[in-house]
């Protein structure tokens, strides 16, 4: 019988190579865990629990039925997770209202205002009552505290410790066990507005269209079909960035480059941001290398390119000065004007995590330029989807993992 239950949202990504996306949220699971047991006088496992890999559904039920605090990492990406709404749902749903004290949120990551569903408009994660050191976590939150405030981040987990063990005091545990029950649970979040579009277009050969030499193994029957970083880190970066945007709140169309290239040439008003993801080999195709070019000199403002360079490719590994090239003599537009990392972003992401990452900033970054192109074309005026600092690409935009919204 646990006395919190840390709920999060987990951020795509290979767990099965290289340090796991999550473990900024394992390590402080642990460390709230520990300052929870020494404040209750309780052994670590029965202070809190968290989802870890490998956890099955059934532990999870089990832990939330039983828990007298609920503790969600307040961020975008929760505020659109279904099994994170799924959860609170759990917790709240018979609930007496003189019951709502059993949720302690944190703030992990800024968010705006708009993205904040109405079941949890009442429960902030920033009371009144707040923390020692309450304005660096009501303006970073905690998940960039623990990266540059250390000092600020222990009083914040304390001060975090201490409301949950107050109010394990006066709770009872609530819910189902059952993870089947679970599952069937309606999502509490599901209710914000409808999601802005957005394309991504795939520049990658099919199997059948490789270069000459070109080891065929992350390719198939489709462009779509393209696995830069192999398949156990996620498969097709198709899929991947479509499950990416839809964490974001986006409603993405995935197609491919020879596919859209009427409407990347199109000089009417777009229909939606966009995104170029590239494969540098794509580009010894002159053919492809010149349409290419053509996108990079038509200065679209809503419009961005990410390019996977992997590192685990030996064949990519071994020829990435000259493919590196190849993406500067294509996209010089996007090399010059970018920010540093968006530049690094158009010469070749080496790791899929990082490629989570740059897509997210990206998106959130050709999104806001796309309001602003389109808004005197149209009568759309300002829109409802808010976007935290730094998303118009000119500030930081982090979330977790370094890129806006990678994580949460």
């Amino acid at each position: 019988m646990p006395l919190f239950f840390l709920s999060y949202a987990r951020i795509p990504g290979d767990r099965r190579s290289g340090p796991d996306p999550d473990r900024l949220v394992f390590d402080f699971y642990m460390r709230l865990r520990n300052r929870v047991a020494a404040y209750a006088g309780v052994s670590g496992p029965d202070a809190g629990f968290v989802e870890l890999p490998g956890t099955t559904g059934e532990e999870v039920a089990e832990a939330l039925s039983r828990c007298r605090v609920f503790v969600p990492l307040y961020s975008k990406r929760y505020f659109t997770d279904p099994q994170c709404g799924r959860q609170w749902t759990s917790v709240t749903r018979g609930a007496a209202p003189a019951a709502a004290p059993r949720i302690v949120p944190v703030l992990w990551t800024p968010y705006p205002a708009t993205s904040v569903p109405q079941a949890v408009q009442e429960t902030p994660a920033v009371p009144e009552s707040a923390a020692d050191g309450e304005d660096g976590y009501a303006t970073m939150g905690l998940h960039q505290l623990l990266d540059l405030e250390e000092g600020q981040a222990q009083q914040v987990v304390e001060w975090l410790a201490r409301r949950i063990v107050a109010t394990a005091a006066g709770a009872r545990p609530h819910g189902d066990p059952d993870p089947a029950a679970l599952a069937r649970l309606p999502d509490a979040f599901a209710t914000l507005p409808p999601s802005p579009p957005l394309r991504i277009t795939v520049l990658a050969p099919s199997e059948g269209r490789l270069p000459i030499g070109r080891e065929p193994s992350r390719y198939g029957p489709d462009p779509l079909d393209w696995s830069p970083y192999g398949p156990v880190a996620g498969g097709p970066v198709a899929e991947q960035v479509r499950e990416l945007a839809r964490n974001l709140r986006f409603d993405p169309e995935v197609v491919s480059f020879d596919k859209a290239l009427v409407e990347l040439r199109g000089t009417g008003t777009p229909a939606a941001p966009w995104i170029l993801i590239v494969d540098p080999w794509a580009l010894q195709d002159a053919e492809a290398a010149r349409q290419a070019g053509a996108f990079d000199a038509a200065h679209r403002p809503w419009t961005a390119v990410l390019t996977a360079l992997a590192d685990d490719d030996p064949q990519t590994k071994e020829h990435s000065e000259r493919l590196r090239g190849l993406l500067e003599s294509t996209f010089p537009r996007f090399v010059r004007e970018g920010r540093i990392g968006q530049q690094t972003a158009v010469r070749g992401l080496g790791a899929a995590d990082t490629f989570a990452q740059w897509f997210c900033e990206l998106v959130e970054s050709v999104y806001m330029r796309y309001l602003r192109y389109i808004q005197p074309r149209s009568s759309l005026g300002s829109s409802d989807r808010g976007i935290g600092p730094g998303a118009d690409g000119g500030g930081s935009g982090t979330d977790e993992g370094g890129g806006a919204e990678a994580g949460r």
